[in-house]
């Protein structure tokens, strides 16, 4: 298990990490032609411009995905590979996001994981490029729970309420995807957030949103140490505090996003809402007063969930939650600890229990 050193302020003990946005531009390039279809089959497939045309109908407007951070993201068939993609474009005018652009690429083409989102290819031109990833039917999680996180008219299927098995499901993956990439690929997501958690056909979790990602720093004695970023990045309501207020990144900081992300799957409430009183827009901050109260946990459930969930289930859920957001980085557990209890809580069986009614539940619910 690798040792971790918090680095407080940073100082001259902290290496700085030059951040994505800060990366050197693209150089200018010959303009490549179709001609150009070489194909590495570990780093996905080098696909003409022309596929990317065809395969988005011209970029049509049914067939945008989402408009993305580094770039607007359309269904895209690829005959080629007879596959569906998803193709995110870059234009080279527009100068910020290559960096994260590239960010993507260079850890994806190193990943292969069940959990995470998959690369079929890349077009890398002169004045734009693409990133081309599996295409997932069922979008991105926010979708199944927030009425304002609407989907793009490229993908057809309709809003689910997900069930507990489902919830369970997801949280396991994504905590898999995460132990993957701090000890497999020796990378911080540094986005993890429910937006970036995509699903497939049978709510499979994909992580995906690797433009912000960072390599893990190491000292000569194996130790993690913590990073300095600048600009700090990431999505309100997930940012772990030595980020948000000193720019401090490690896998810590994921496991803190990680642990608000479990709140947000289990709650069905936003992890930033600015509804909420003063001194609560975070949804850690709003659960502070009850949360240390087994009684109010069933209250703080996702109401979608009727009483169809497992009560010893959902208090360990919690207990690692709440471990994984303590203010101090080094009190938090690695994935891999994480991911066991995790595992542990899945192990739960859904018991039958009398039902309580409905409308007061769901009043109480928004009291606390």
């Amino acid at each position: 298990m690798r040792r971790f050193i918090c680095c407080l302020g940073g100082g001259s003990s902290s290496k700085v990490m030059q951040d994505p946005e800060q990366l050197p531009q693209p150089p200018q390039q010959p303009q490549l032609t179709d001609s150009s279809d070489d194909e590495d089959l570990n780093h996905g497939v080098t696909f003409r411009w022309s596929e990317i045309v065809d395969g988005t109908e011209n970029f049509l407007s049914t067939r945008l995905l989402d408009g993305g951070n580094y770039g607007k993201v359309y269904r895209c068939d690829i005959p080629r590979i007879n596959k569906v993609g998803a193709a995110k474009i870059h234009n080279h005018e527009n100068q910020f996001g290559y960096g994260g652009f590239l960010a993507e690429i260079t850890t994806l083409k190193e990943a292969n994981h069940p959990n995470v989102i998959k690369l079929l290819g890349k077009r890398l031109g002169q004045h734009k490029s693409a990133i081309v990833y599996e295409f997932m039917r069922n979008g991105s999680l926010d979708h199944h729970f927030f009425a304002h996180a609407r989907r793009g008219p490229g993908l057809q299927q309709e809003r689910r309420v997900l069930d507990w098995d489902t919830r369970m499901r997801i949280a396991l993956g994504v905590a898999e995807a995460l132990v993957y990439l701090h000890t497999g690929l020796e990378k911080i997501h540094r986005d993890v957030n429910v937006t970036n958690v995509l699903l497939d056909d049978d709510f499979t979790p994909k992580l995906a949103g690797f433009g912000s990602s960072n390599q893990v720093f190491v000292n000569g004695d194996g130790v993690e140490r913590q990073r300095k970023i600048n600009p700090i990045k990431g999505a309100r309501g997930y940012v772990a505090p030595e980020t948000e207020e000193l720019g401090l990144v490690s896998t810590k900081s994921d496991v803190y996003s990680y642990g608000v992300f479990l709140f947000v799957l289990f709650t069905g409430r936003e992890a930033y809402d600015l509804r909420r009183p003063a001194g609560r827009v975070k949804l850690t901050d709003w659960l502070i007063p009850v949360w240390s109260r087994v009684e109010f946990t069933s209250l703080l459930t996702d109401v979608t969930l009727g009483d169809k969930f497992s009560v010893e289930g959902l208090n360990r859920l919690f207990f690692t939650a709440k471990m994984c957001i303590d203010p101090q980085a080094f009190s938090r557990p690695e994935m891999v600890i994480v991911e066991d209890m995790v595992r542990q809580a899945s192990a739960f069986p859904v018991t039958q229990r009398s039902k309580e009614p409905s409308s007061p539940k769901a009043e109480r619910s928004k009291e606390i």
